[in-house]
């Protein structure tokens, strides 16, 4: 069965667009997605509500959610993608407001195509 997972950023709009394409290609793929929140700040931050409300969003679409904390972004995605037996790692990143940089993403690319080879 194939495994879609979902980094789940903190715009809205765009985490709403990266659900409804998780959701969607697991479907098509007659498989399973998974939602990663990772958020540091505890609640009643705004960060925090924020993150809750993401993994609700992907809870209704009928995806898995893992909230997770984690300094290093990139690394903590590669250690849940790779515990969960993730085949597909949907990332986005919009103009601005994201906190995965590029650099982020860079990382997360390439470590996640080592464990391609899994």
């Amino acid at each position: 069965m194939t495994s879609v997972g979902v980094a789940l950023p903190e715009d809205a709009d765009l985490a709403q667009e990266l659900v409804g394409r998780a959701a969607e290609l697991a479907q098509r793929l007659n498989g399973r997605w998974v939602a990663f929140v990772i958020c540091n700040d505890a609640l009643p931050s705004p960060r925090a509500e924020n993150a809750l409300r993401q993994a609700e969003l992907a809870m209704r679409s009928g995806g898995t959610v893992f909230f997770c904390e984690g300094e290093d972004i990139a690394q903590t995605l590669i250690a849940l993608a790779s515990r969960e037996r993730v085949d597909i790692l949907i990332l986005g990143t919009p103009a601005h407001r994201w906190p995965f940089r590029r650099n982020t993403v860079e990382r997360v690319v390439r470590a996640f195509k080592q464990l391609a080879g899994r």
